[in-house]
């Protein structure tokens, strides 16, 4: 495995974080939002791009104005352009989703316009890319968040039959009689035998996992797995072969250590999963900068969440994964303790089946 940056400490920004990455006309292309924290209105949207076996180029700011941006998702759209999903708002239950779109593969983007006009909340991908279901429907993974004295967490996916031009959102039900805290958010979505399935950050020490049957327009209750999560982002990602990857941090409980970052890998759908590679230990540096020294998480890692963002100093965190196969290899992207943005290369022949003893995988 590799890993170099993507960008780190660059004068632009005091913390950096939710990168997202996408492979387009043989290139690789990354965004995240950068500014002084979570929710302040200097965080502006930043993409930086690089060719094959190229160094990544210098960062550029494609969104910005008087509030804060959130979350930039990129995505290959219907028509073979290259979409950029992206949050505005002062606070996350009041954001809004806008777009941008690019022909040439990043360098120039369009005008930004409103995904559904007089959103509130967030529609569309919240953290992870859209997928196209088998009957040719986009479907945007989504979630909205309500605060306040019982914050209340609701997933959801924006369904369109039309090249993104409408959308129609079905929720992912959640059985909240067995929940502890506010719920689930941030759905990573993957097809498999006709099936859509999908992947949820949740407050209760586990991801959730849900399936639709019928293109995204009704899903099952959302059940435990038993991947741990730490109430913090994960990624899916399928693999050749039928398996899937989850990019996530192996740890259970509400807020709880964003390290290490690992792959995990499932051959039944999403329903079990095996840890076979460790991608980030917050102890081992990035190759291409031996001397910026990564930071194990503190015995009690201090997140202090609210509507207007997480508060915290980034010390320990390795988190929010973005991943896209790219030929023989899995990449990711990730937040380094929101001082930059580190790729990873995985082969995937070491997230192969293993075989055991007696020869069968």
């Amino acid at each position: 495995m590799r890993r170099r940056w993507v960008a780190v400490d660059h004068p632009g920004w005091v913390q950096a974080h939710a990168s997202t990455v996408v492979a387009h006309d043989g290139d690789v292309v990354a965004a995240w939002f950068a500014g002084t924290r979570e929710g302040t209105p200097d965080n502006r949207v930043w993409l930086a791009r690089r060719g094959p076996g190229a160094a990544w180029g210098r960062p550029v700011v494609v969104d910005a104005g008087r509030v804060a941006r959130w979350n930039p998702v990129l995505a290959h759209g219907p028509a073979g352009d290259l979409w950029l999903f992206l949050r505005r708002g002062a606070r996350i239950s009041e954001w809004s989703t806008w777009v941008r779109r690019s022909a040439d593969g990043g360098r120039t983007w369009s005008e930004a316009v409103e995904l559904v006009p007089g959103d509130v909340g967030g529609r569309g991908p919240v953290k992870n890319p859209p997928v196209v279901a088998p009957d040719g429907a986009w479907l945007a993974p989504g979630s909205t968040e309500e605060w306040g004295e019982r914050p209340r967490w609701q997933p959801f996916v924006d369904r369109s039959q039309d090249g993104g031009h409408t959308w129609h959102a079905a929720p992912i039900p959640l059985d909240r009689e067995r929940l502890r805290g506010a719920g689930a958010i941030q759905p990573a979505l993957w097809v498999a035998d006709g099936r859509v399935h999908a992947l949820l950050r949740s407050t209760e020490g586990r991801a959730l996992r849900s399936s639709s049957a019928d293109g995204g327009r009704t899903w099952s209750v959302a059940e435990p797995t038993g991947l741990p999560n730490n109430n913090s982002g994960l990624t899916v990602v399928p693999l050749p072969g039928g398996a899937v990857a989850c990019v996530h941090n192996p740890v259970a409980g509400d807020w709880a250590a964003r390290c290490p970052l690992v792959v995990s890998v499932s051959t039944d759908d999403g329903r079990t999963w095996r840890q076979v590679v460790t991608v980030e230990d917050g102890v081992t540096p990035v190759e291409d900068d031996p001397f910026l020294v990564p930071s194990p998480p503190p015995a009690a890692p201090a997140f202090e969440p609210a509507d207007g963002g997480v508060g915290t100093d980034g010390t320990g965190e390795y988190s929010y994964p973005a991943a896209v196969v790219v030929r023989d290899t899995l990449l990711i992207t990730y937040t380094w303790q929101r001082r930059g943005i580190v790729e990873a290369l995985v082969p995937l022949a070491a997230l192969a089946p293993r075989p055991t003893t007696e020869g069968t995988p």
